[in-house]
């Protein structure tokens, strides 16, 4: 290589300011943004997009593989919008497998390139037995409870529950044979053109010290400072990979968590409704045992009258309507005894209000 490891630590720290960023524990961004380091690196990005040499690159690229697509994902340079240091595209071979792809990658702050590919990969992984999600009614529940519990689930017995399969994005310097051509062509045109030599991985890998930025303090490695930090450069043994919780289906569910799940499920449309975002998927995380609690109810109609005395007028059915279902809860409320499972009225109340006010599976994004 050009530049021993000390020399690129040098050029590192010319455009990421060392021990910055950082303040009582949370990143503040803007002191990163305002540095003279950061300065310099958005002036870098700006110049770097004007280098007519990557642009005649990728033509020659698409021009020789056109049965494979070239991707630019370059195109922010001009607006230092991302954290990015090189020149950065993917080609899709044909044939591949729709998540794989295979990257190029140059720096224009060090003469050095990247050539790799990325995929997807599957895990099956033993579910944590403290929590699992459910969707419900067309809501996504992330439950504080275990998957065991013969009150929250019907058969805790069964053995798709004892298990999770989880994706992860990985990237891997191990080329398929097929990939090996595509790779080794355009090595040599990014060689002939910028006069550049791949950085390896035992080098690239490598931590960089004193750097809140792109990652927090002690996860930055050479290749996000000069390259990107949009990948996971090295990827973790699946024991360092926390589990998640299993997926329940809502027929596995007890009746009493049905009919718990479905009085909060209308307050969580409500507080949708009256709320300003409209627009994603409804994912509610929050802390149960089975049962309601008055208090807690009590506390989310506070909630919801809040939103409503500062909410627009949503769509039909018209607000009034709203206003009427939700005084008819409390009224409902105040004769419950409290704590536990919720009165038959409650859930009436509840299975009509969704029924009537349905937003789809896909139309908002919260987290309680």
């Amino acid at each position: 290589m050009k530049h021993t490891f000390d020399e690129l630590l040098d050029i590192v720290y010319r455009y990421y300011p060392r021990g910055v960023g950082m303040v009582d524990g949370d990143l503040d961004v803007k002191l990163i943004h305002d540095s003279e380091e950061h300065a310099r690196l958005a002036a870098a990005r700006k110049k770097a997009a004007t280098d007519e040499r990557w642009h005649a690159l990728r033509r020659r690229i698409e021009e020789r593989f056109p049965e494979a697509p070239l991707m630019n994902h370059s195109l922010h340079l001009p607006t230092d919008s991302y954290d990015d240091a090189c020149y950065s595209f993917t080609i899709h071979l044909p044939g591949a497998a729709q998540d794989r792809m295979l990257w190029g990658q140059v720096s224009f702050l060090v003469p050095y390139y990247l050539i790799h590919a990325s995929c997807n990969i599957e895990t099956v992984q033993e579910a944590r037995k403290d929590c699992f999600t459910v969707k419900f009614q067309g809501l996504h529940f992330q439950v504080e409870g275990s998957p065991f519990d013969p009150r929250l689930v019907s058969n805790p017995d069964d053995e798709r529950l004892k298990r999770v399969t989880t994706k992860r994005h990985v990237v891997t310097f191990d080329l398929l044979p097929e990939e090996r051509p595509y790779a080794e062509w355009i090595a040599r045109e990014i060689e002939a053109t910028f006069g550049y030599e791949p950085m390896p991985p035992e080098i690239g890998a490598v931590l960089v010290p004193e750097l809140a930025t792109p990652h927090l303090p002690g996860e930055n490695r050479l290749y996000d400072c000069l390259f990107s930090d949009h990948h996971t450069w090295v990827n973790p043994s699946p024991s360092d990979v926390p589990a998640p919780g299993a997926k329940v289906d809502a027929s596995q569910l007890t009746e009493p968590f049905k009919a718990v799940l479905t009085v909060q499920a209308a307050l969580v449309r409500i507080m949708w409704i009256l709320s300003s975002k409209g627009s994603g998927a409804l994912h509610v995380e929050m802390e149960m045992d089975g049962t309601l609690r008055k208090d807690e109810l009590l506390g989310t109609l506070a909630w919801i009258r809040q939103l409503n005395e500062s909410s627009p007028t949503p769509r039909d059915p018209a607000k009034g309507d709203l206003e009427a279902a939700v005084r008819a809860f409390e009224e409902l409320l105040a004769a419950w005894e409290g704590d536990g499972a919720p009165s038959d009225a409650m859930v009436a109340w509840a299975s009509n209000f969704l029924a009537r006010w349905d937003v789809g599976e896909n139309e908002a994004s919260r987290e309680d």
